[in-house]
């Protein structure tokens, strides 16, 4: 008996000392900005200015620069957004700062991903970040809640603490931060070097397909973020970043989700422009120079597009008729420009 019970003292000793130690990491992970993604401080920063949101995945992380955006519209901007973010990181990002902001016009991009990609698939490496990206415990436990099943919290305490042990690191060796001065305003520069594309695009037209199940949940989701923006006040616009020529080149199916992106936006009442499509992409974005891989921007190319992005958004506000800005389709562009020259 006697040794039962001096066992149990040990296993509970040992128990609280695993919790004290597992909340003393995740407070060094969750207090500082020691990742790439962490910008709670700013955001609090900026609380109440903001204008105009640019919502998205990391299209939109490396390929809107809000300053560049507030320069040509004369507005106070921001990108909520992050690398392989989901539709409820993307719902809790938007929702807090549509709460405290006085937010009049949202940027909602959409893309294939967005309406194909499948969470359970994919699992829950989107939404990790998002908890070190909240204020304050109870808007991460209400997060944890809503976004994660129980079966994946271990890999969430393994996340945390782990991070939290290179956050405790960092401390020790003098290079731990309370600001990410890194990313900006959500604008986060990738500074590895870019790929080399292919650029023998007449032999690579038309080789792959994007799967076109498109999920009725996504859908419902995209809807509900269109929703919240409304109830929030703010005007929401559309908007496909461009990729790459060899992407686009390539893909043999992207008219479907033009037409079906287009599609919904008419139902909703929505402006919808796909940059891929614009007849000044061509020429403004080439392949060598303006794009890190086949997908993504590089600075250069983030630069250029931001601006293209301001002057296209404030025309429109402006009242002006865009259409001839931008091909109808996919297959109108390769019919009616120098595609392959």
């Amino acid at each position: 008996m006697r040794n039962f019970k001096a066992i149990l003292r040990k296993t509970v000793l040992f128990l609280l000392c695993v919790i004290l130690l597992s909340v003393l990491f995740a407070e060094l992970y969750f207090r500082g900005e020691n990742y790439d993604y962490q910008d709670a401080v700013e955001r609090d920063e900026l609380a109440g200015q903001l204008t105009v949101l640019t919502t998205g995945a990391s299209y939109v992380l490396f390929g809107v620069q809000p300053d560049i955006l507030d320069e040509t519209l004369s507005v106070r901007s921001c990108n909520v957004t992050g690398t392989l973010l989901t539709a409820a990181g993307r719902r809790e990002l938007l929702k807090k700062e549509l709460e405290r902001n006085p937010v009049e016009l949202v940027l909602l991009e959409v893309n294939p991903d967005t309406l194909t990609r499948n969470r359970a698939q994919e699992g829950p490496e989107g939404d990790l970040p998002i908890l070190a990206r909240l204020s304050n415990a109870k808007e991460r436990f209400s997060y944890l809640k809503e976004a994660f099943s129980v079966s994946e919290y271990p890999m969430v305490y393994y996340d945390v603490v782990s991070r939290g042990i290179e956050s405790g690191w960092r401390m020790l060796t003098g290079s731990y931060r309370k600001e990410n001065r890194e990313i900006v305003r959500g604008y986060y520069y990738n500074r590895r070097p870019d790929m080399e594309l292919e650029t023998d695009y007449a032999d690579l037209y038309r080789l792959r397909k994007l799967s076109e199940e498109i999920l009725p949940e996504n859908v419902q989701e995209l809807e509900d973020l269109i929703a919240l923006c409304r109830e929030n006040g703010a005007e929401v616009i559309l908007i496909t970043l461009p990729q790459s020529k060899m992407y686009n080149c390539m893909y043999a199916n992207l008219d479907v989700f033009q037409t079906w992106i287009s599609d919904f936006a008419e139902a909703n009442d929505l402006p919808y422009f796909n940059f891929n499509l614009s007849r000044q992409k061509l020429d403004l974005l080439p392949d060598d120079g303006c794009f890190y891989d086949e997908t993504h921007l590089n600075r250069e190319g983030s630069e250029r597009f931001t601006k293209l992005l301001g002057e296209t958004i404030r025309d429109y506000l402006d009242g002006k008729n865009l259409t001839s800005r931008f091909y109808r389709d996919y297959a109108h562009l390769t019919r009616h420009s120098d595609y392959f020259g």
